[in-house]
């Protein structure tokens, strides 16, 4: 049978600790029902903010969170690496994609967590956080500009209403428009100019079953301008926040404390991965059960 995944946003970690679960017992309670922990590296990072307003609370945090890890939760690779595995997957002509960490980065995670856990914050969990920040300032300007000149586009997306905005997305995602934009999301990550070659990859990722990332990324950027037409601007941490929810792709279950996430996390994982929010009304342990 295969093991249900609950990726657990960085709300929820935080929310473990203080709640005082106990690590062992929540995952053997877990493994009764076939399911298990997700972390990323990208949620490690995540969590490393913490160290910029309290060593102590980033210690105990991490030592908390090192129990899971040293206990074999599951790990995911961060958004652009999966990406990139699923290119890896189209040319071999292979049915799935290798999501989860291997030995050998699973080791290095336990690396950097046990590090972490002792006060030492390595500088590439600063380097990930400030590029996670210039990425999303980058791409609300960029947004904005392109919408200044392009008012026939704020149009057509004024035309999408809200209870037909699923439907829209699938339709996108599989036609011209998703694969013109996957292409220019590979020419950045593979800091390429082979645009023949990546349209090519575009449309094949997005024909190709097994390549969740790839449409969902879509989903986002499509999402993001329908909102920004609709309400005129994003929000500045909207950018940063579908990153998070999009490490959530080869997962079962998206599980946060975030409601405003209730507007669009369905949208972006589509049918892959299931949201659920949590509400405090029962320790979270015992609701993680539940999901």
């Amino acid at each position: 049978m295969v093991q249900k995944l609950i990726y657990l946003d960085t709300n929820l970690w935080n929310r473990l600790l203080d709640q005082g679960a106990d690590p062992m017992e929540l995952l053997r309670e877990l493994k009764r029902q076939n399911a298990n922990l997700v972390l990323s590296g990208q949620t490690v990072c995540e969590l490393a903010r913490t160290f910029r307003t309290s060593t102590a609370r980033g210690r105990e945090l991490f030592r908390y969170v090192k129990v899971y890890i040293d206990a074999g939760i599951v790990g995911t690779y961060d958004n652009m690496d999966l990406l990139r595995l699923e290119v890896n997957a189209l040319y071999a002509r292979a049915d799935l994609v290798e999501a989860y960490f291997n030995t050998a980065d699973y080791d290095l995670l336990k690396s950097e967590v046990a590090k972490l856990a002792e006060g030492i914050v390595d500088e590439r969990a600063w380097t990930f956080l400030s590029e996670r920040k210039e990425f999303a300032t980058i791409t609300r300007d960029e947004q904005k500009a392109h919408f200044e000149k392009r008012p026939d586009m704020r149009t057509r997306l004024l035309a999408v209403p809200g209870d037909g905005l699923a439907a829209w997305l699938d339709e996108q995602v599989s036609g011209d428009v998703g694969a013109a934009m996957l292409t220019r999301h590979l020419l950045r990550i593979y800091e390429s100019t082979l645009t023949d070659a990546a349209i090519s990859t575009a449309q094949g990722l997005l024909q190709h079953p097994a390549s969740r990332m790839a449409k969902a990324l879509i989903r986002a950027d499509l999402y993001s301008n329908w909102r920004c037409a609709h309400r005129g601007s994003n929000r500045r941490d909207l950018v940063d926040d579908m990153y998070h929810v999009l490490n959530a792709t080869y997962t079962d279950v998206y599980a946060t404390a975030e409601n405003g996430q209730k507007e669009y996390a369905s949208l972006l994982l589509s049918q892959w991965t299931r949201p659920e929010f949590y509400d405090d009304s029962m320790r979270l342990a015992d609701w993680l059960l539940t999901v």
